[in-house]
């Protein structure tokens, strides 16, 4: 994938840190991490192409942010970044749409993938094995949970939209979405949890 993935690079000590005077660190700090990130959010999303959208917007943060950064060891690094990367998805599941402000003020452009680069990425997440399981949880859910959930989730509406569409208040509407959420990751179980917890 036009070097979105190098599997080449290892972890590159310090390449945060030294980015500050050496902005061709970073391309080392990304190489190290960004398969990673990208896994991250690809089993939390379970769509490649918005993972992808997630993990340019955590990058982008992360340059703008490195002088603020004081670890000195690559387990800081990621745990900074993956920070960074689980701040973002909160923030996806709460407002349902990708947080772009460090990119815009960067300039930087989300790069577009190719089929073959959207099914490589899907391959290393492992979503052909986890999307099944998820299905099949969703399936149990109780009807209006299981609603709510495709609504919020899936067809990515905001809560008042879930609310509109479902016929209950907002509040209503938020309770059941945590309620279903909540279901299907008990019902995924510990070794889908394992899966999807595989690259934080």
């Amino acid at each position: 994938m036009r070097n979105l993935i190098r599997r080449d690079a290892g972890p590159a000590a310090g390449a945060l840190a030294r980015s500050c005077e050496d902005a061709d660190a970073f391309a080392d700090f990304y190489a190290a991490h960004a398969e990673r990130v990208l896994v991250f959010f690809a089993r939390r999303v379970l769509d490649a192409e918005l993972a992808l959208d997630l993990t340019s917007e955590t990058f982008a943060r992360a340059l703008e942010g490195r002088h603020r950064y004081r670890g000195r060891t690559d387990e800081e690094e990621q745990g900074w970044l993956f920070a960074i990367a689980r701040h973002l998805l909160a923030h996806y599941w709460r407002r349902g749409r990708v947080e772009r402000s460090a990119l815009q003020r960067l300039a930087i452009e989300v790069p577009h993938l190719a089929d073959h680069e959207l099914e490589r990425v899907e391959a290393l997440a492992g979503l052909d094995a986890l999307r099944p399981r998820v299905v099949a949880a969703l399936a149990g859910l109780p009807e209006d949970q299981r609603r709510a959930v495709e609504l919020r989730i899936v067809q990515e509406l905001g809560y008042a939209e879930v609310a509109a569409a479902t016929g209950v208040s907002e509040q209503v509407a938020r309770a059941r979405v945590s309620r279903g959420l909540r279901a299907l990751s008990q019902a995924l179980g510990a070794a889908t949890a394992r899966q999807l917890e595989g690259a934080a």
